[in-house]
């Protein structure tokens, strides 16, 4: 096992750092959080970089060298998830941990140390971790005049997340300038391995199957994705990162969630969730909410990754900002609490219900909020433009590779709020974000004081909904643009003449000559057919003829596809043809 040095820092000169811990090694299976992790950086490969965890931290006075290298070994010893790599198939998936080996920190000399700590991290950060082959963490230090001035360490979020990284911080914090205040630990660890073994167990088994039930009852009433609109021509890089640092947002923020009671998150959510609904023209809104799972006695303290996303819905339809914020506490606190489970088991009840849907879900809008500093004091009265004029945002640097729409992480330093908002350029242009997020600050801050309904959203940031012909179609799972839906219907199952239209607010595909007259293979190739498609979905039923302009008899087969006895019958195609006025054309394709 090695520590993997960037090319950009293989000059330094490095200090080897041999590390032996006084616990066994072991082995098993990922946690329900790391197999989270790995599917995602499973659809990043093979540049899974942007998922990495950095972080830079200015030394006190007086440590010495010798001084940071013990504690950094001491920190590697002590933590196994810091020793843990990932053990592929046929022995896999699952994680092993070590219990000896070397690190190597690149010692850099700089006059300007913090600036050459940015300027490492960013460089570590940047090179993807061979979690199979290297060690989950690395370190670099950085010194002026021969005297450690910085720390950087960079870690793989397959093994450690933000918390994690706060206790590895609290772990070193007798090296550190600004240190965290000291907090009793346990004395014994919480380990990756203990995390896997109590999902296993009774109690973990109980609680997985309750969070999935919970999930899926969600993606059962969410739309498919909160952007339905085709991709747009972009500069490189496709994703953007925009920072927004907004004090009138902060106090915005604090004082709504201090008057309705809830989290600083949940009003956030609310707010992320009112402009893109109320852009995309959706009675209903969703995000991926990043939970850190850390409610455990267990978990609180665990130097290691937690981490996971669950879908939360909203309704918005014909209620106010505040009922939004209330609903929006309510309905964060119960998905919070249902934050541990087994990704495995509610991707596979996500495909059920995505086949009986009809549709692919969108699952590329998240909301990450993190508290860094004490809360705000709630401040009463009117947020006037003196603090919005106090917003600044800037560009930073993009990527290539990222599974985000957007992801909005919120971080709430007490006085100043910043949203980093990583963006898709292709579906959310960078103009657009930026008026997104000057929107949402408008709108929460007039909220303090002004009671305002979903339906005057566009009155109070100056946003208006997407423009849509009569080729679009408003479904209970969101938008369908007919004619796309059309040509995927074709184009998936061969027919040689398609005509989808609208029959009782339901999709009807009218198909001639398809490939296959079996309803359940014409469903599962559109089905097939739809990820990445944000515009189109699949009929809720199939109508097969042999013939365009033959009698009623020539029906072949008619029904939904979805189940294996359909209890539809052909009565429908009669209905429709006693009652033509009621079908709705969205397009013929041939």
């Amino acid at each position: 096992m090695h520590s993997k040095i960037p090319a950009e820092l293989a000059g330094f000169p490095a200090r080897v750092i041999p590390f032996q811990a006084v616990a066994e090694g072991g082995e098993g299976p990922l946690t329900w959080a790391q197999q989270h992790m790995f599917a995602l950086m499973e659809q990043l490969s093979p540049d899974t970089s942007s998922v990495n965890l950095r972080f830079t931290w200015a030394l006190r006075r007086g440590v010495s060298e010798q001084d940071v290298l013990a504690a950094l070994r001491e920190l590697v010893e002590d933590f196994d998830a810091l020793r843990t790599v990932y053990v592929p198939p046929p022995y896999g998936p699952g994680q092993r941990v070590l219990r000896e080996g070397e690190l190597v920190v690149p010692v850099i000399e700089a006059e300007a140390a913090a600036t050459a700590a940015d300027g490492a991290a960013a460089t570590m950060w940047s090179v993807a971790f061979d979690v199979s082959e290297e060690w989950p963490i690395r370190f670099a230090l950085v010194t002026s005049a021969g005297v450690p001035k910085q720390l950087v360490v960079v870690a793989s979020h397959l093994v450690l997340d933000q918390t994690g990284g706060h206790w590895v911080r609290h772990h070193l914090r007798d090296l550190l300038a600004r240190p965290p205040a000291p907090v009793a630990v346990p004395e014994h660890a919480h380990r990756p391995l203990d995390e896997a073994e109590w999902e296993k167990s009774d109690a973990g088994r109980r609680h997985g199957e309750r969070a999935v039930a919970w999930h899926a009852e969600t993606l059962r009433v969410m739309p498919q994705t909160m952007l339905p609109r085709p991709a747009v021509a972009y500069d490189s890089p496709r994703y953007r990162y925009l920072q927004f640092d907004s004090p009138a947002l902060a106090m915005a923020v604090s004082a709504l969630a201090a008057r309705h009671q809830v989290s600083p998150a949940s009003v956030l959510y609310a707010g992320v969730s009112a402009i893109a609904g109320h852009v995309s023209g959706l009675d209903r809104s969703f995000l991926q909410l990043t939970v850190g799972n850390r409610i455990a006695p267990r978990t609180r303290f665990a130097v290691g990754m937690h981490t996971q996303d669950v879908p939360v819905c909203i309704d918005l339809l014909d209620i106010s900002i505040s009922d939004l914020i209330a609903r929006s506490g309510v309905a964060l606190t119960r998905a919070a609490r249902f934050g541990p489970h087994p990704p495995g088991e509610l991707a596979k009840l996500r495909h059920e219900i995505e086949h009986e849907r009809g549709i692919s879900f969108d699952l590329s809008c998240w909301l990450n909020y993190r508290q860094l500093g004490p809360a705000r004091p709630h401040t009463p009265g009117k947020i006037g433009p003196d603090a919005l004029d106090r917003t600044i945002w800037r560009w930073l640097d993009g990527v290539d590779s990222s599974t985000s729409t957007y992801f909005v992480f919120a971080d709430d330093a007490g006085n100043m709020l910043r949203l980093t908002l990583l963006l898709d350029a292709a579906i959310l242009p960078p103009e657009e974000s930026l008026a997104w997020l000057r929107g949402m600050e408008r709108l929460l801050c007039t909220a303090t004081t002004t009671e305002i309904g979903t339906t005057e959203i566009g009155e109070h940031t100056g946003l208006e909904p997407a423009r849509r012909d009569g080729d679009w179609h408003l479904t209970k799972a969101g938008w369908a643009h007919m004619p796309s839906v059309t040509e995927l219907v074709r184009n998936a199952t061969g027919a040689r003449q398609a005509e989808v239209a609208v029959h009782d607010d339901e999709l009807v595909a009218t198909l001639i000559d398809p490939d296959s007259t079996d309803l359940q293979k014409v469903h599962a190739a559109c089905m097939d057919a739809l990820p990445g498609m944000r515009v189109a979905m699949a009929p809720h039923r199939y109508v097969i003829h042999a013939d365009a302009h033959g009698p009623a008899e020539n029906i072949l087969a008619e029904g939904t596809g979805r189940f294996e006895d359909d209890p539809l019958t052909r009565n429908f195609s009669r209905r429709l043809a006693r009652n033509p006025e009621r079908s709705r054309p969205g397009g013929i394709a041939s």
